[in-house]
C-alpha cells in the first residue's frame, strides 16, 4: 500500500469519526449539545473544525496601541513597502518555478515549491513539531493583521483557530465596514501586516539558529569534532552496540565532525571506488579465517564476512581484519593482496566511537543508520542532550514555514492576502499620480492580475503534488 493511499485512508477515517461523533451527539443531546457548541464558538464542518472567540477583541484596543501609535504606524509602513516588493517577487518566483519545472526534467524541478505531507515526505516523529510551528507562524501572521487594524481604528468581530484536513491555522475577523472607510495606504498597511510579521519571524528564527553555538556554550553545551548519539531506535542494527551519549568520530576513515559530515560519510559509502580494503597475506588469512565459508550463497556468519581480492575470496573475522593495513589496491601491500569487503547484504561500515569496544561494525544499507541513529552536534553533562536538536529543528521549521507563508500569502491571487494588497496598491498608486482613472478600469486590471496569479499558483501547487505522489507512490 502506497504512502499516499495510507495517508488518505487515515485522514478520511479521522474525519469520518469526527463527523460521526458530531451527528451522534446532536441526535442524543439535541439543543444542549448545539447550545454548548454555540456558546463556546465551536463549529464542526465536513473536513474542518473551527473555534471562534471574542475574548481577545479588547486586548488590542487598549492603551498599548495608542501609547505607541506613531511607532506602530512606522512599523507597519515598513511592512507595507515590504509587502509590495514581496507581492511582485512572489509572481516572479512562481513563474520561474513553473518554467524551470518544464525545462529541467528532474526531481530538482520542484525544490522551490515542495508540499510537505505528514507521514509521506515528513517523518512521523516530526509531525507534531511541524504542525505546532505551522500554527504558531499562522497566529503571528494574524496578530500582525489585528495589530495593524487596531492602529487604524478597525475593530475585530473575533478571532480563532481552525483545522482543515490535517493542517492547523488561525484567523481574525475584522470589521469590514470600518475597513472600507480607511484610505488606500491604511488598508495596505493592514493587508501587508501578516506577510511582514512572517518575514520578521523568519529573520528572528534564522538569527537564533545561526547563533546557537554561542548561546548553547553558555548553557554548558560543548561542540567537538564528533557527533553525539542522543537516541538509537530499538529496530536499529546497532541498538545494543552504541548508546545515548556515545560520540562517533568516523565512518570507514571518513571523519565525522557534525551531522552534515555524518550524512556525507554514509552516502559516500555507496561509492565503491572509495571503498578501502586491508592487506592480508597467507599467514594472516590462516589466522583470521572463519570456520564457515560465508562467501558461499546462502551462508552467513555473525562475526565474519567475505572479503574479495585479485587472488580470490576469503571468509575471515571482520573486526580483526579491519585492524590490518589499509589499501586501495595490491600496490599498497608489501606482502599479500588487498582484500575488500564483499557482501550481498549491503556495505560494510566501521564506526569509530567512544564506547568500550571503540568500533562498531555494520553490514547493510547505510541509510538504515542514517534514519535509526539520532545525533546532535553538541554534548552536555548537565542538560538534556536532545535540547539543541529541538531548538534547531524548531528554528529551521519557523524559517521555512514563515518564509513560505510570506511568499504564498503575498501572491495576488483570489482569497489570499495578496488579492487585497493588490487592490489597495493600485488605488494608492493611481491616487498618488493625480490622474483620473475609472473604477472599472482599476477593477478589470486587478481581476486580470489576480486571475493570472491564481492559475499560476494552482499549476505550481498541482505540479508539486504530482511530483510528491510519483516519488512516494
Amino acid at each position: 500500500m502506497s504512502q499516499i493511499f495510507q495517508l488518505i485512508l487515515r485522514v478520511s477515517s479521522f474525519w469520518f469519526l469526527v463527523n460521526f461523533i458530531h451527528i451522534l451527539l446532536t441526535k442524543l443531546l439535541g439543543e444542549k449539545y448545539n447550545f454548548y457548541l454555540s456558546r463556546n464558538g465551536i463549529f464542526v464542518k465536513f473536513v474542518q473544525l473551527q473555534w471562534h472567540t471574542k475574548r481577545f477583541n479588547s486586548t488590542l484596543s487598549q492603551g498599548f496601541v495608542w501609547r505607541y501609535s506613531s511607532k506602530i504606524a512606522l512599523w507597519f509602513t515598513c511592512g507595507a513597502y515590504f509587502g509590495i516588493i514581496a507581492m511582485f517577487s512572489s509572481i516572479l518566483i512562481l513563474m520561474y518555478t513553473f518554467i524551470y519545472s518544464f525545462v529541467k526534467e528532474s526531481e530538482d524541478s520542484s525544490k522551490i515549491l515542495t508540499p510537505v505531507v505528514p507521514g509521506v515526505n515528513l517523518p512521523n516523529s516530526q509531525i507534531i513539531p511541524y504542525l505546532l510551528t505551522l500554527l504558531i507562524s499562522g497566529i503571528f501572521h494574524e496578530y500582525g493583521h489585528a495589530l495593524a487594524a487596531a492602529r487604524e481604528g478597525v475593530s475585530m468581530y473575533g478571532s480563532g483557530l481552525f483545522m482543515f484536513l490535517i493542517y492547523p491555522a488561525a484567523f481574525v475577523d475584522l470589521n469590514t465596514e470600518a475597513l472600507k472607510r480607511c484610505d488606500a495606504f491604511q488598508r495596505l498597511r493592514i493587508f501587508c501586516a501578516g506577510v511582514w510579521h512572517n518575514c520578521i519571524m523568519m529573520v528572528g528564527a534564522y538569527v537564533i539558529w545561526t547563533s546557537l553555538p554561542f548561546t548553547l556554550f553558555f548553557l554548558g553545551y560543548t561542540k567537538e569534532h564528533a557527533v553525539t548519539v542522543t537516541a538509537v531506535d530499538p529496530g536499529s542494527a546497532l541498538f545494543n552496540q552504541i548508546y545515548s551519549g556515545t560520540k562517533i568520530y568516523s565512518v570507514n576513515d571518513c571523519p565525522v565532525i557534525d551531522k552534515v559530515s555524518w550524512g556525507q560519510c554514509l552516502w559516500g559509502s555507496y561509492d565503491k571506488t572509495l571503498l578501502k580494503g586491508n592487506c592480508l597475506d597467507e599467514s594472516i588469512i590462516s589466522e583470521l579465517k572463519s570456520n564457515t565459508d560465508c562467501c558461499k550463497e546462502g551462508v552467513t556468519s555473525p562475526k565474519s564476512i567475505c572479503f574479495n581480492s585479485t587472488a580470490g575470496t576469503q571468509c575471515v573475522y571482520a573486526r580483526r581484519t579491519l585492524d590490518q593495513l589499509n589499501c586501495t589496491s595490491d600496490r599498497d601491500c608489501s606482502v599479500g593482496h588487498c582484500y575488500r569487503p564483499h557482501s550481498k547484504e549491503g556495505f560494510l561500515l566501521q564506526l569509530v566511537h567512544s564506547s568500550s569496544d571503540d568500533t562498531a561494525l555494520f553490514i547493510g544499507d547505510p541509510s538504515h543508520l542514517y534514519y535509526t541513529i539520532h545525533l546532535s552536534d553538541y554534548s552536555s553533562k548537565w542538560f538534556w542532550s536532545q535540547l539543541p536538536n529541538c531548538i534547531e529543528m524548531f528554528m529551521i521549521y519557523i524559517v521555512s514555514l514563515s518564509g513560505a507563508l510570506a511568499i504564498f500569502n503575498a501572491v495576488p491571487a483570489f482569497y489570499l492576502d495578496g488579492q487585497h494588497m493588490l487592490d489597495a496598491f493600485l488605488e494608492f498608486i493611481i491616487g498618488q499620480s493625480g490622474r483620473r482613472v475609472s473604477a472599472g478600469l482599476i477593477s478589470n486590471l486587478s481581476f486580470v492580475i489576480q486571475l493570472f496569479s491564481t492559475v499560476l499558483i494552482a499549476v505550481n501547487v498541482l505540479n508539486a503534488f504530482v511530483s510528491v505522489c510519483v516519488m512516494y507512490k
